[in-house]
């Protein structure tokens, strides 16, 4: 977890996402994937569950400043993750074997890694950790 302002996590964390995202673009690149809707889907509906968690923390935590969301990168992944599979989701057919659709789909294949370890990184903090400071 990203604690303290931690360089290396985030590092890690986007070094990681570029191998699987790398990963999934050449599958689908060589053709072993023929259509990614699921992916596109799970990316979108993960990017809006990060926004609502973004929404409770702050609506929850009026008065608190919590740790857990300033340590993650949420916020980015979120948009990111909204961003890119709304656009992919807006392409009406997505060929195999075209080098700007591998990329999309790397682009969102790396927010949805990116997502889900940030997800992950704000679950354990909040119930293992529960390290939020009140003002």
């Amino acid at each position: 977890m990203c604690k303290n302002k931690n360089i290396f996590c985030l590092l890690f964390n986007v070094i990681t996402s570029l191998i699987a995202a790398a990963g999934i673009a050449g599958v689908f690149f060589l053709g072993l994937i023929a259509s990614v809707p699921a992916l596109l889907f799970i990316t979108l509906i993960l990017g809006i569950i990060g926004i609502l968690a973004i929404i409770l923390s702050f609506v929850c935590n009026k008065r608190e400043k919590c740790e857990c969301l300033e340590s993650g990168c949420l916020i980015a992944s979120t948009v990111g993750s909204v961003i890119t599979s709304i656009f992919a989701l807006t392409v009406t057919s997505l060929p195999t074997f075209t080098v700007g659709v591998a990329i999309l789909v790397g682009a969102v294949a790396f927010f949805l890694v990116y997502q889900i370890i940030n997800l992950a990184n704000l679950l354990i903090c909040r119930f293992c950790n529960d390290k939020c400071d009140k003002h």
